[in-house]
């Protein structure tokens, strides 16, 4: 749920001379410690997919551009790559959302900074949670002063399958984003060796997100914890 450091990563991109797009999907209204928001680089994108901090009920997303050029041709690409009615000056796609979940993203953007102030208090509430259990150690840190959102609240343990099972067991759902790192896709697995990156190896095979959405209730926060605890000391590793 948290931005990326952009100072850090467009410094490097531009002595390299290539450009940097901003995965914005799950930190749509995070911020940086500059104050700058989510989403306002040269080229954007976030996802609208229900799961999503905004979200619609169907398929859904959009583009951010700072550069009028830019935006000019992401307008054509999304419509068929027409500049104006019946005239293609470029080869595009249908990427239009269509009116109903353009109508349910409008109307969840009116409660979305409750949303976020609400992910905020839960995340919160989670993290004292897991301090009175000692288990602050789990947490996935965040970069200093940067504002999340919270998509997920993920955690780390060593027998991260095994908490997972238990706890579903015992009525409490997890989830893992993501149980294969992109480099060991079957898509991309041969522009990469194997073992060239080894913190996503060892976060794939030990993140949990718990719970979280704006309507988690105290109660259910709670149970939440008191089943990771109880998993956990069943697993017999953190």
């Amino acid at each position: 749920g948290q931005m990326a450091d952009f100072g850090v990563l467009n410094a490097i991109a531009k002595r390299a001379g290539i450009p940097v797009i901003e995965d914005a999907a799950q930190s749509f209204g995070a911020s940086s410690p500059a104050g700058r928001s989510c989403g306002t680089t040269l080229l954007a994108a976030t996802s609208f997919f229900p799961s999503k901090p905004l979200g619609c009920y169907g398929d859904g997303g959009a583009v951010f551009t700072t550069d009028s050029a830019l935006a000019d041709a992401m307008r054509q690409i999304r419509v068929h790559g027409q500049e104006s009615r019946y005239f293609h000056t470029r080869v595009g796609v249908g990427g239009r959302m269509d009116t109903l979940q353009c109508a349910i993203v409008l109307a969840k953007l009116t409660r979305f900074d409750w949303e976020l102030e609400q992910r905020t208090r839960l995340a919160n509430r989670y993290l004292e949670l897991l301090s009175d259990h000692g288990l602050t150690g789990c947490v996935v840190g965040l970069l200093p002063d940067f504002q999340s959102v919270y998509a997920q609240f993920t955690i780390r343990l060593l027998n991260r399958d095994g908490v997972a099972s238990r706890m579903l067991i015992d009525g409490v759902p997890t989830a893992v984003h993501y149980p294969r790192p992109i480099h060991r896709q079957p898509a991309y697995e041969a522009l990469c060796c194997p073992e060239c990156c080894p913190v996503a190896d060892l976060a794939s095979a030990q993140v949990l997100s718990l719970p979280m959405h704006a309507d988690l209730s105290d109660e259910q926060q709670i149970r939440a914890i008191q089943v990771l605890c109880s998993s956990i000391e069943l697993s017999g590793k953190r």
